[in-house]
């Protein structure tokens, strides 16, 4: 017995077949079409809202988020696409998930089961995440996990009740 399994943490092994079982894939299709006169090249993340839909372009990212946004139901859907130099197997996704924030916009929680997985092949992906409550305040992460390659690529997030989104000063 390993000093790992005598302690009762799970073996390196194991936990990855673990993680995969646990992988939600969004589907094929969708499109994303940035709204006219968007500049999807002025920083590392960029913006911008129209009507219940929220256009978000990457550049170069390993790990941003978006500020936050209203919630119309109790869903909201998540078109995306992206690219990347990477040519390792391991890293041919990147992340999508949402984020709560709190009442007194003193913390965020984590939306449990919200985290969605994007291949990175240039094409469109769509996946509708449920059990947001209508009112609150989300973010979206985009998140990709390698060290030395980045993603660039852009998202529709549609089912916003406001075109006004919040920044929330953090010390991150």
């Amino acid at each position: 017995m390993g000093a790992c399994t005598a302690l009762g943490f799970i073996d390196g092994e194991a936990s990855d077949e673990e993680d995969e079982a646990d992988e939600t894939v969004a589907s094929a299709g969708g499109d994303v079409t940035f709204p006219e006169g968007m500049d999807t090249t002025e920083s590392k993340l960029v913006t911008q809202v129209e009507g219940d839909t929220m256009y978000v372009a990457f550049n170069g990212i390993q790990n941003r988020s978006t500020d936050y946004f209203v919630a119309a139901g109790d869903s909201v859907t998540i078109t995306g696409y992206a690219t990347t130099e990477s040519t390792n197997e391991n890293y041919q996704t990147f992340k999508v998930a949402l984020w709560e924030l709190s009442d007194d916009r003193a913390t965020t929680s984590y939306v449990i089961g919200s985290t969605i997985y994007y291949p990175t092949d240039g094409t469109n992906y769509s996946y509708t995440i449920t059990g947001l409550t209508p009112g609150r305040q989300y973010k979206v992460t985009v998140s990709y996990d390698s060290v030395k390659f980045y993603v660039t690529g852009g998202l529709k997030v549609q089912g916003l009740g406001s075109e006004e989104l919040t920044a929330v000063e953090t010390d991150e």
